[in-house]
C-alpha cells in the first residue's frame, strides 16, 4: 500500500515539475524584457541627446515670418504652394533675349575693358580692312588676320553674290597709298572719313571664358545680309586677338 502511495505522489510530483519550471521561465524573461526596454534603452538615448551639440538657428526670423496666402500679393485665381514660392524667390533673376543660329546675348560675364576692346576692334574693323584693325592682333598670330580678312573678302562674293563694296575695298587701298603731296594726303584723309563703313552694326553674344583664352560670338550686319564670326582672345592682360572665324553668312 506505501510502495502505491509513493508511486503516485512520484507521478504527480513529475506531472507538477515541468509546469512549475515553464512558469518561472517565463515569469523571468518578461521582467528581463521590461527592464531592457524601460531602462537601458531610456538610457541610452539619454546618453545620445547628451552628446549632441545644438546651436542657434541660422536665420531666426524665417521661422517667424508670415507666409500666408494673404502675405503675398497675388491674385485670388492663383493657389499658394511651393512651386509658385520657387517663382516669387526668382523674380529678380535677369532674362537676357536670344537669337535664332547665334545664342544668348547674355555678356555679364564679359570683363567691361575685353567688351570694350572687341567693340573698339569692331568698329575699326568696319571701317578699314587694310588698317588699323590689325593692331588688336597678336604679333605672333598677325598671320592669322590675313587670313581672316581674305575669307571675308572672298566670302562676300560667294554668300552675297556681289564684291565687297566697291567704293570701299578700292577707295580704301588708294587713300593707304603714299602721297608726297600734304594737300592731297588732307585731302583723301577727308574722303576717308565720307566713306560707308562695310557694317552698320554688330551685337556681342555670351562668350565662354578660359583661364587662359576667350570664345566670344559677334553677329555683324550689313546691306546684304548677316554675317556671324568667332573671336578668340587672351582672357586677361590686354586681351590680345588670336583668330578670327567667320560661321555663317546670311543673304537678305
Amino acid at each position: 500500500m506505501k510502495k502505491k502511495l509513493y508511486f503516485e505522489v512520484f507521478i504527480l510530483s513529475s506531472m507538477l515539475l515541468p509546469v512549475l519550471f515553464f512558469s518561472c521561465k517565463n515569469n523571468t524573461t518578461e521582467t528581463k524584457l521590461i527592464y531592457s526596454e524601460n531602462n537601458t534603452i531610456k538610457q541610452a538615448v539619454k546618453n545620445k541627446e547628451q552628446e549632441i551639440s545644438w546651436t542657434t538657428e541660422l536665420a531666426p526670423e524665417r521661422l517667424t515670418a508670415d507666409i500666408s496666402r494673404t502675405s503675398v500679393n497675388i491674385s485670388q485665381d492663383i493657389l499658394y504652394n511651393v512651386d509658385l514660392i520657387k517663382v516669387i524667390s526668382n523674380d529678380n533673376v535677369p532674362v537676357f533675349p536670344e537669337l535664332e543660329d547665334f545664342g544668348s546675348l547674355d555678356i555679364s560675364k564679359l570683363n567691361p575693358s575685353a567688351n570694350e576692346k572687341i567693340n573698339e576692334f569692331c568698329e575699326k574693323l568696319s571701317k578699314n580692312l587694310y588698317s588699323g584693325a590689325d593692331s588688336y592682333f597678336s604679333r605672333k598670330y598677325i598671320f592669322n588676320y590675313v587670313f581672316f580678312r581674305n575669307d571675308l573678302i572672298s566670302g562676300w562674293k560667294e554668300n552675297f553674290g556681289k564684291k565687297i563694296p566697291e567704293d570701299y575695298n578700292k577707295e580704301i587701298k588708294n587713300i593707304e597709298s603714299e602721297s608726297k603731296d600734304s594737300d592731297e594726303k588732307n585731302k583723301k584723309s577727308e574722303k576717308k572719313e565720307e566713306l560707308k563703313p562695310l557694317f552698320s552694326k554688330w551685337i556681342l553674344g555670351e562668350p565662354f571664358i578660359g583661364a587662359e583664352l576667350m570664345q566670344i560670338p559677334v553677329r555683324f550686319y550689313t546691306d546684304c545680309g548677316i554675317i556671324d564670326m568667332t573671336m578668340f582672345l587672351s582672357s586677361g592682360g590686354n586681351y590680345e586677338f588670336y583668330q578670327i572665324t567667320i560661321d555663317r553668312w546670311k543673304k537678305v
